[in-house]
């Protein structure tokens, strides 16, 4: 997703070289001239860049999409990045870039483009679908398990022991912030009182999931035991309504209703009688119709329509401190 961006923002600093000469790299062994790297790196990129901004242009000129769309594409898109590499939040995330000396602004701007391309293409997907409150909350009540969410916080000790000592101090009146700064080991959540966020089903330990679900709002568990140790939990939110998270219900729905994307895209090239004046053989025959389900077209189904929450390390089975 990530890598035609980089290879763009390349090319454009390459055509900007000649005021620096000929020589984009100087060495004893001899040097690397400015005609040679472009040649190389437009071999290697040139047709992917150009295809994407040609359906950027056809796709802009049909339809629009405001700031906070390609914001909703963004976090969609940086969630699948926490998700993909256990990372339980966003501060995890602004430390993480920190260490590579750059910040999360920086870390957003760069899914820019390609945001704004997926809401591009799924209106165009979904264009013409009518939504009706009857058919979100069908579509709800068939797929519940994808869409509620609970907001927990918790206590991770070591052993049974310390659970139930923790258990009884919260019985007879201590706050669990407090007692989760105190005797919590999980040390991405023990600094916030526990605070785990919101999250969805799948994400965390299995007897953890099962017992946050089960809880009501203010309940506090009895000791759970996981492959992380043992877990005092408090249940702070639930989100367990069609009202509670009737956008992401909706831009499901849409995407479950969406049409092709590559019927789409072809029609709109063949609208737009794309010619491409570039040389080279792999331009060639790069937006025929016929040829464009090879041409890698993107879809919107590659960016997660769920508004759920990665969690923090110590309950989630997916990171390092929890792993099964």
């Amino acid at each position: 997703m990530k890598k035609w961006m980089t290879i763009f923002v390349v090319i454009i600093g390459i055509l900007t070289l000649s005021a620096c000469g000929n020589s984009v790299v100087e060495t004893k062994a001899g040097d690397i001239k400015q005609d040679d790297f472009y040649k190389k790196l437009q071999d290697a990129a040139g047709p992917s860049v150009l295809q994407q901004m040609v359906y950027e242009k056809v796709l802009s000129d049909k339809y629009s999409v405001t700031k906070k769309e390609i914001n909703d594409q963004i976090d969609q898109q940086i969630q699948q990045v926490e998700q993909q590499y256990g990372i339980s939040s966003d501060d995890q995330l602004k430390a993480v870039l920190a260490q590579q000396g750059e910040t999360m602004e920086q870390f957003r701007d760069s899914f820019k483009d390609n945001a704004k391309l997926q809401a591009l293409l799924f209106k165009a997907e979904t264009d013409g679908i009518k939504v009706t409150d009857k058919d979100l909350q069908n579509y709800f009540d068939k797929n519940k398990d994808q869409f509620v969410q609970v907001k927990a916080s918790h206590i991770l000790v070591k052993d049974e022991k310390t659970a139930n000592k923790v258990e009884s101090e919260i019985k007879n009146g201590g706050d669990f912030a407090t007692l989760a700064k105190k005797y919590s080991t999980d040390t991405g959540s023990k600094s916030k009182g526990g605070d785990l966020g919101w999250f969805g089903k799948g994400v965390m330990y299995k007897e953890f999931e099962n017992t946050a679900f089960s809880m009501k709002v203010g309940d506090i568990s009895k000791p759970v035991k996981t492959d992380a140790g043992w877990h005092v939990i408090k249940l702070t939110g639930k989100k367990d309504k069609l009202s509670d998270v009737k956008s992401a219900v909706k831009q499901a729905y849409l995407q479950s209703k969406a049409k092709d994307s590559q019927t789409v895209m072809n029609k709109l090239l063949k609208k737009n009688d794309i010619k491409v004046n570039l040389k080279g053989d792999q331009y060639k025959g790069l937006f025929d119709i016929q040829n464009t389900s090879n041409t890698g077209a993107p879809s919107s189904s590659d960016s997660s329509s769920s508004d759920s929450s990665s969690s923090s390390d110590s309950g989630s089975s997916d990171t390092s401190d929890s792993s099964k």
